[in-house]
């Protein structure tokens, strides 16, 4: 088996690892094709969970607005503190990671779409989709603190800033309308 298949075939055993806690960014191969490769798995994996709440025009614009704003953001803080050298892991771990969430997100996301769900059971997924955000501010904070040797604390003040960058930016610029 060769040396690239090694590596891709245990990519998702890390990245699911990252999802825990359990790796860092540092133990995914600097590889510019898997960063890529995580890059397209993350764009159509956007496009199915987007689908049920953006209008059809923004759901591309909507994933193109996320994977910019990742690598805007990790690049600039990476330049910033002198640590340049690690951007290709810490992207592909925080694409990764976002790929990841997306697709633990989609069901959520599929089920406060349907307006004929219950009460009790959009409250429930409303509730399951603050954990699934809350988790996902933690595992990039985690990333964060690998990349760039710093204590969890200031790596948690850099994932909430990515996360209402984010946010704001595409409130801003992809205003949730109604699709049913």
């Amino acid at each position: 088996m060769s040396d690239s298949k090694k590596i891709s075939g245990n990519i998702p055993g890390k990245l699911l690892a990252l999802l825990f806690l359990k790796s860092a960014p540092e133990d995914l191969p600097y590889s510019p094709r898997l960063t890529l490769q995580l890059v397209v798995f993350y764009v159509l994996s956007g496009i199915i969970v987007l689908q049920t709440t953006l209008a059809p025009d923004d759901v591309y614009a909507g994933i193109l607005l996320g994977v910019a704003v990742q690598f805007a953001f990790a690049y600039t803080v990476l330049i910033a503190l002198n640590k340049s050298a690690r951007f290709m892991q810490t992207f592909a771990a925080l694409i990764g990671v976002s790929l990841l969430f997306n697709v633990l997100s989609w069901p959520v996301f599929s089920i406060l779409a349907d307006n004929t769900a219950s009460e009790s059971l959009m409250s429930t997924m409303s509730l399951l989709f603050l954990l699934l955000i809350s988790w996902e501010v933690l595992v990039k904070a985690h990333i964060f603190k690998h990349a760039l040797d710093m204590k969890m604390f200031a790596a948690l003040a850099l994932s909430f800033s990515l996360f209402f960058i984010s946010l704001t930016l595409s409130q801003l610029l992809l205003p949730v309308e109604a699709t049913g």
